[in-house]
């Protein structure tokens, strides 16, 4: 980095109406200078052009500066930050440069600069700033866009600034389509499993329950038609009752053939086993001996056999019938309290996610509308100043979407209306100056 030696504590004050305006080519040799630049400086004309623009770098300015001066130019895009220069006796002086590309036909051709007085608050905070990069001590800070900014995690998620308005617009649909399909997909999986739960209770409690209490009934008719053939033993009441007790035993048999192949837990299991050899054992020692010894015309020690047996063969059947309806019952009841605890969970999750799609469209709509709003009202402000012939406005040209290229283009046109009006001001002194000196001749 070039250092320009002596220098002296003295600083040059600008004044309000002092505009610094200096061209270079692309390889920052010095083109054009205007006159406030060779009052200020103390350089001749001769001694500048051709000369790099470095020739007036002060050694107080770190290094880190022109690295982002250079590299914002060179990337098409204007730069505005504050600068000390060294005049050529070694005094000093602060200005606020916006530099910006020239371009001629789509074409980069030099850079041009017009500086301006900053105010004493800019001028503290950059002494400030700039002392810690020279010495090292900047620590996370860095300098971009002519800004020191903390180049912390914050900021470099801060990418929804650098963004595109037509990026944003399509981020928010999307987080907004997002939410949607989450929203229905938790919906349709409510209803899907709420589906599957009514199909278990159907299929596993609802069909199994009424084929228990189908066997059940079959058990108790089997009981009644045994006593109601004892009671009225003749042919055709025997050979009608015993014709059902048969079927019944078999329908018993084929129900129980069914329920075993269903998904059972173990403790269902357990109990259908039992129940399968209680009403085989009430089968093979009561009903099966009942109907022979009816049909043989042995009605009285039937009798016999009922009071002592009956009972005792078929109440165990009859009580594991009702412990497996009752299991029924209540593996419904748990799967409806299941289902009702998983709606209330896909409830509160769809409130949470539509709550949440809510604020966050707020905050991205808010986001997006000062994204917009607040770079154009501040393009106005600045046509509002140049109209009024005022081309130093400082515009905030970090952002480099849609708008932010905007304000660039904006602050490059600033910069070269500064430029030109400074150089017709050039112009118009000198002829002034001619034609005074002419009037003077002629007066001679």
């Amino acid at each position: 980095m070039r250092i320009n030696m002596p220098v002296s504590n003295v600083e040059v004050p600008l004044t309000p109406s002092t505009l610094i305006v200096s061209k270079t080519d692309l390889k920052g040799q010095i083109t054009y200078i205007n006159r406030d630049f060779l009052e200020i400086s103390g350089f001749t004309e001769t001694e500048l052009i051709g000369q790099p623009h470095n020739i007036v770098r002060h050694p107080d300015m770190p290094p880190e500066a022109y690295e982002d001066l250079w590299k914002t130019l060179k990337a098409g895009r204007p730069w505005i930050g504050m600068v000390k220069n060294r005049c050529k006796n070694g005094d000093y002086y602060w200005v606020e440069a916006h530099a910006t590309p020239l371009i001629e036909n789509g074409q980069t051709v030099g850079y041009m600069s017009v500086r301006k007085m900053p105010t004493r608050s800019q001028v503290d905070a950059a002494e400030q700033a700039y002392r810690l990069f020279r010495e090292k001590k900047q620590g996370n800070l860095k300098i971009e866009f002519g800004n020191a900014v903390a180049d912390n995690l914050l900021h470099k998620l801060n990418f929804f600034r650098s963004m595109s308005i037509k990026a944003r617009l399509m981020m928010v649909i999307g987080m907004l389509s997002l939410l949607l399909v989450a929203i229905g997909g938790i919906g349709l999986y409510g209803m899907n499993k709420g589906n599957e739960a009514l199909g278990f209770v159907y299929e596993d409690n609802t069909v199994s329950l009424a084929e228990f209490a189908q066997i059940n009934r079959m058990v108790l008719r089997n009981r009644m038609l045994v006593y109601e053939m004892l009671l009225e033993a003749t042919p055709e009441k025997i050979a009608k009752d015993g014709k059902e007790v048969e079927e019944n035993i078999a329908e018993i048999g084929k129900l129980y053939d069914r329920l075993i192949k269903t998904d059972l837990t173990a403790e269902e299991k357990g109990l259908m086993e039992k129940l399968n050899i209680d009403q085989k054992k009430y089968s093979d020692e009561m009903l099966t001996p009942a109907l022979a010894g009816i049909r043989a015309g042995k009605g009285e020690d039937i009798k016999v056999l009922a009071r002592e047996k009956m009972s005792a063969l078929n109440t165990p059947v009859r009580q594991g019938v009702e412990k497996l309806i009752k299991i029924q019952i209540e593996s419904a009841k748990h799967e409806f309290e299941a289902a009702q605890a998983r709606f209330s969970n896909i409830r509160n999750i769809a409130l949470g996610l539509i709550l949440a799609g809510i604020a966050l469209a707020f905050a991205v709509g808010i986001a997006l509308i000062r994204a917009i709003v607040a770079p154009l009202q501040q393009a106005a402000g600045v046509f509002g100043m140049i109209s009024q012939g005022n081309y130093g406005n400082r515009i905030d040209v970090a952002s480099n979407n849609e708008i932010g290229k905007v304000l660039q283009s904006l602050q490059m046109m600033q910069t070269k209306l500064g430029f030109d009006v400074a150089e017709v001001k050039r112009v118009a002194d000198e002829n002034l100056r001619i034609k005074i000196a002419l009037d003077n001749v002629s007066t001679g």
